[in-house]
C-alpha cells in the first residue's frame, strides 16, 4: 500500500512539474512577444527621428560644387559620346569603302574576263609545249619499274618461305620413310637431301 501511495505521489509530482513547465513556457513566450513588439515600436520611432534629422540637415546644408568639377564631368561625358559617334562613323565608312572596292573589283574582272582567259590559255599552251614528253615517259617508266620490283621482291620472299617449308616437310617425309625401311631391314639407312 505504501508503495502504491508512493507511485501516485510521484505521478502527481510529475504532472505538477509538467504544468509548471507549460506555464513557464507560456509566460516566457508572452514576454518574448511583448519585448519584440516593444523593440519594433522603438525602432520605428528611431527611424522616423533619423529621417527628420536627415531632412533638416538637407534643408540647412548648402552643397557647393566647384564649376571646374562640373566642367570636367561634362567634358568627359562629351568626349566619351564623341568617341562613340566617331567610332560608329568610321565603321560605317570602312564598310562602305570595302563594299565599293569589292564591287569595283568584281566589275573589272567581269569586263576583263575574256582578255584574261585568252592570256592564261596562251600561257598554259606555251608551257605545255615546253614539256619534254620523253623525260616524263622515262620518269614514269622508272617509277613503274621500282613499283614492280617492290612487288616482285615481296612475292619472292613469300615463295622462298613456302619453298623452305615444303622442303622441310619433304625432308621429314623421307626421314620417316628411311626410318621405317631401316626398322624393317634392320639396317642403318641414311638419306640426305641437298
Amino acid at each position: 500500500m505504501y508503495r502504491r501511495q508512493e507511485v501516485t505521489n510521484e505521478n502527481e509530482y510529475e504532472q505538477k512539474m509538467r504544468r509548471l513547465e507549460r506555464i513557464g513556457l507560456l509566460v516566457l513566450s508572452g514576454v518574448s512577444v511583448a519585448a519584440g513588439i516593444y523593440c519594433h515600436r522603438e525602432l520605428r520611432k528611431a527611424v522616423r527621428l533619423m529621417n527628420k534629422a536627415a531632412e533638416n540637415v538637407a534643408e540647412i546644408a548648402v552643397v557647393d560644387v566647384q564649376q571646374s568639377i562640373i566642367d570636367r564631368a561634362i567634358t568627359t561625358a562629351a568626349d566619351r559620346e564623341v568617341g562613340r559617334a566617331v567610332g560608329r562613323a568610321v565603321k560605317l565608312v570602312e564598310d562602305d569603302i570595302a563594299g565599293e572596292a569589292q564591287k569595283r573589283v568584281h566589275n573589272a574582272v567581269q569586263q576583263c574576263y575574256g582578255k584574261i582567259q585568252k592570256v592564261i590559255t596562251e600561257a598554259m599552251a606555251k608551257e605545255a609545249a615546253k614539256v619534254d614528253q620523253n623525260a616524263i615517259m622515262e620518269e614514269a617508266t622508272e617509277r613503274a619499274k621500282e613499283m614492280l620490283l617492290e612487288r616482285f621482291d615481296g612475292k619472292l620472299d613469300g615463295l622462298m618461305s613456302d619453298y623452305q617449308r615444303n622442303l622441310d616437310n619433304v625432308g621429314k617425309i623421307y626421314q620417316s620413310i628411311a626410318a621405317s625401311m631401316a626398322d624393317k631391314a634392320g639396317k642403318d639407312v641414311t638419306l640426305k637431301l641437298g
